[in-house]
């Protein structure tokens, strides 16, 4: 009978062969493909609940997460009812250009009393414009790409596939235990302006949308990029970086968005200058009544 010799242990017994680095390389390849397929998966989910959803429930679910905002801010302005007039304009220009009526709730505009220059959409037809973009606008041609670059993200249910997607990924979190979710407090917080924006591709996607309802109403596309001109401004040139940046940002930046627009106009040979559509009077003040 042969006897049992055991092996001298050495220093390296419990060191794997493979090197550490390369094994964390491993893991977050695996976690970053599973949570490629798993956002891809929450997407597909999402898109057949907007699918589904009727206008009733989309209100609904619109009135709960704007609560926070529309408690303050001001829907009897007199000034609404020339945003809403507006608004309705634009959606039968942009149904001459060819998009179908719309499929989302009747709008509810709301103006809100902060500086920043801004315009946004919720579930449930939303529509919320600033009194800092109100005050800054220089003519109809700029506020009317704005709003109907709105009108666009309700066209595409963006924000309805947003609130769709960030509550499917609760429920799975919820599920798998990862974290304690409030619910009421999350839904809540999703009418921020920083979450309620979406992905580049939705924002060239509303861009388009703008750019033909503004060709269809002024037939040129002069004035309409004053917005982002400003936004533009307050950008840092971050040169050969830029593209980097980008990666983290929801919106494109402004210098490429206009640049795309313009040459959008020029390939269609659309016209790029025209005489400004001139707003109405006191439109940065309360009620059109002069400014303190």
């Amino acid at each position: 009978m042969n006897q049992y010799v055991p092996k001298e242990i050495t220093e390296e017994v419990n060191v794997t062969p493979t090197h550490p680095l390369v094994n964390l390389g491993y893991l977050l390849v695996t976690v970053v493909l599973a949570g490629a397929l798993i956002y891809g998966g929450l997407g597909l989910i999402a898109s057949q609940i907007v699918a589904r959803m009727g206008p009733e429930t989309e209100e609904k679910i619109g009135a709960t997460i704007t609560s926070s905002l529309t408690s303050n801010s001001d829907n009897t302005d007199r000034r609404v009812e020339y945003l809403n007039g507006l608004l309705e304009e634009l959606q039968e220009q942009a149904q001459q250009q060819g998009q179908p009526p719309p499929a989302y709730p009747p709008l509810k505009v709301y103006i809100l009393d902060t500086p920043v220059e801004n315009a946004m959409v919720a579930a449930g037809s939303y529509v919320f414009v600033t009194e800092g973009l109100l005050a800054a606008a220089q003519s109809e041609n700029e506020l009317a790409f704005v709003l109907a670059h709105e009108l666009g993200h309700l066209q595409n249910r963006d924000p309805l596939k947003a609130l769709e997607r960030s509550l499917v990924w609760m429920t799975l979190s919820s599920l798998l235990g990862i974290g304690q979710v409030q619910l009421p407090g999350v839904v809540t917080n999703a009418a921020n302006f920083s979450e309620l924006s979406y992905s580049r591709n939705q924002e060239t996607i509303a861009d388009d949308y703008a750019v033909n309802v503004i060709m269809e109403r002024y037939e040129h596309s002069d004035h309409s990029l004053d917005f982002f001109e400003r936004a533009q401004d307050l950008e840092l040139d971050l040169g050969a970086f830029k593209t980097v940046a980008e990666w983290g940002q929801t919106h494109p930046m402004s210098s490429d968005r206009i640049t795309r627009i313009e040459n959008t106009f020029t390939e269609k040979s659309w016209p790029l200058t025209g005489e400004p559509t001139a707003l109405p009077k006191n439109l940065g003040c309360q009620n059109f009544n002069p400014c303190q």
